[in-house]
């Protein structure tokens, strides 16, 4: 199998050669050129050819936004964002996932001295995005990497005399802009609280929280321990926290926590999940959409052993089928549909009579 063609875009010397060391060391990858703005990338992306895009986005000249705007015009690619941890790169990289760049990476979180951490997130996620590319040439096709399930078709809808106290949406990569799509199918006053579950450290999600808040037509907060969780609004998790649920007379409340129990993500959508079910039971709604991984599989198959109503992301609308794919495999799953059919199916369910 050829190397996968990554290009580089980074106005800072020492970080494109620390990528360009990194990447080396893997025999799957090959670097084909390096940028030190905007402008050089897209002069050279014909040339070039990646497969994979590494995109900074503080860059002089047109900087990253317009520059990833540029190749989703003339060169569809996936884009990795190296986004900068702090507060006001945030809503930078949060927007850059909504205009099509497929993940991001906080490059300030890992050391570019010993590499061994970075190395292995950035090229694990390299050869899955660039696995689903080759698996699907056309470039509006998402697909995993060439991964079989049995026919799953979506069941009709059947009257049930079971209401509805709460959506829970989980997602990792891929999903800012695939939360927002479904979220957009809901209405202007979805009849249940939201839980939106993304992977994503702490204050990328209060700025996720912020973008989803400032462009849908009903209220998303940056969720807060013990906070009161409301018919009509959605609640982002906040990263570097477990999301839990609470019955209390009023009705549910968020309850947060930093323990480490072995997830892999802090918010993790299993333990939300399993939170929903043992509070809630069948009267949940869940949907896992694109991310890399496992997570969100045990808690969607808890819930649907309660009865709720449970839906996946198909593999061809996904950025990323791990999550999806883990959660059918797991047996947990009513519905897999594509991420266009899933907002319409939830808003049919919320509202059947």
């Amino acid at each position: 199998m050829k190397p996968v063609r990554v290009a580089i875009a980074d106005d800072s010397a020492f970080i494109r050669k620390a990528l360009v060391r990194i990447l080396d060391v893997d025999s799957r990858l090959e670097v084909v050129g390096t940028a030190a703005c905007g402008e050089e990338l897209l002069e050279h992306l014909d040339e070039w050819r990646p497969e994979v895009i590494s995109l900074d986005l503080s860059m002089p000249g047109i900087g990253g936004l317009r520059t990833l705007d540029k190749i989703m015009q003339e060169r569809p690619t996936p884009v990795i964002i190296l986004s900068t941890h702090a507060l006001q790169d945030a809503p930078l990289t949060i927007e850059a996932l909504h205009r099509g760049a497929v993940d991001f990476i906080d490059k300030q979180r890992y050391s570019l001295v010993d590499f061994q951490t970075l190395s292995r997130i950035l090229i694990d996620r390299i050869l899955e995005i660039a696995a689903r590319e080759r698996a699907a040439p056309s470039p509006a096709q998402h697909s995993g990497p060439g991964v079989e399930l049995p026919a799953h078709r979506p069941q009709p809808l059947v009257p049930t005399p079971t209401s509805y106290d709460l959506l829970v949406i989980a997602a990792s990569t891929g999903g800012p802009m695939a939360i927002q799509t479904v979220l957009e199918e809901l209405g202007p006053r979805p009849p249940v609280p939201i839980l939106l579950i993304q992977h994503m450290p702490p204050d990328f999600t209060a700025a996720f929280a912020e973008r989803l808040n400032n462009h849908l037509p009903f209220a998303v907060r940056h969720a807060s321990d013990r906070e009161p969780l409301l018919p009509g609004t959605a609640y982002v998790a906040p990263g570097g926290f477990h999301f839990r649920l609470k019955k209390s007379a009023p009705g549910l409340l968020a309850a947060l926590s930093e323990e480490v129990n072995g997830q892999s993500h802090r918010p993790s959508a299993d333990v939300a999940l399993t939170s929903a079910a043992e509070i809630l039971g069948p009267r949940v709604l869940a949907a896992i959409l694109t991310g890399m991984g496992r997570d969100g599989a045990e808690g969607l198959s808890e819930l649907s052993s309660r009865g709720a109503y449970t839906i996946a992301q198909d593999q061809a609308s996904s950025v990323v089928f791990g999550m999806p794919r883990a959660a059918v495999e797991a047996g947990g799953v009513r519905d897999v549909l594509p991420l266009e059919a899933i907002g319409p199916r939830l808003a049919q369910v919320l509202r059947a009579p």
